[in-house]
């Protein structure tokens, strides 16, 4: 298709290209649509775009609702019932034994206890092999067994006595 850009003067050109964009709009002209056609696919894409907006919607939009109103349920049964809190144990124990558990054992010499004003009677537990290093008979086989006793300790914190309950 020759354009006529091949044409020296520029007046030329305008006038070939004015004439074949009169003669395209002639033939566009002739090849109309319908009127009704323009109204049919109007009303078609309104209606595909409102089955658009309604499938938009999530199926699962009542999920969040219910999650919150599940959370709202159990915070406010956890603050209406709360957990019991365990019991804590008292540090240290203080059983009235019905008889004489026996006498103590020195650890110290018998002056370096009498001197002591202030002595302090606290029962404890510990390993039986304990016993051994205080000099004392333990079977091998129950040198892991815990012991109960009572013992007598200084102000300063310095054993003094021992009791052995069991």
């Amino acid at each position: 298709m020759n354009t006529g850009s091949d044409t020296p003067n520029p007046a030329v050109r305008d006038a070939r290209l004015t004439d074949r964009l009169e003669e395209l709009e002639g033939a566009l002209q002739a090849v109309r649509a319908p009127d009704g056609l323009e109204a049919r696919l109007v009303e078609e894409f309104r209606a595909q775009a409102a089955r658009r907006r309604r499938a938009e919607r999530p199926r699962l939009w009542w999920m969040p609702p219910l999650a919150m109103v599940a959370t709202v349920a159990v915070v406010s049964w956890l603050v209406r019932n709360p957990a019991l809190q365990p019991a804590q144990e008292p540090a240290l124990e203080f059983t009235e034994s019905g008889g004489d558990p026996g006498p103590f054992l020195a650890l110290k010499p018998l002056e370096r206890i009498a001197l002591e004003p202030q002595a302090t009677v606290v029962e404890t537990e510990f390993p039986r092999a304990v016993l051994a290093q205080w000099g004392l008979p333990v079977a091998p086989e129950r040198a892991g067994e815990p012991v109960r006793a009572e013992m007598l300790y200084s102000a300063a914190g310095e054993p003094l006595a021992l009791r052995i309950l069991d």
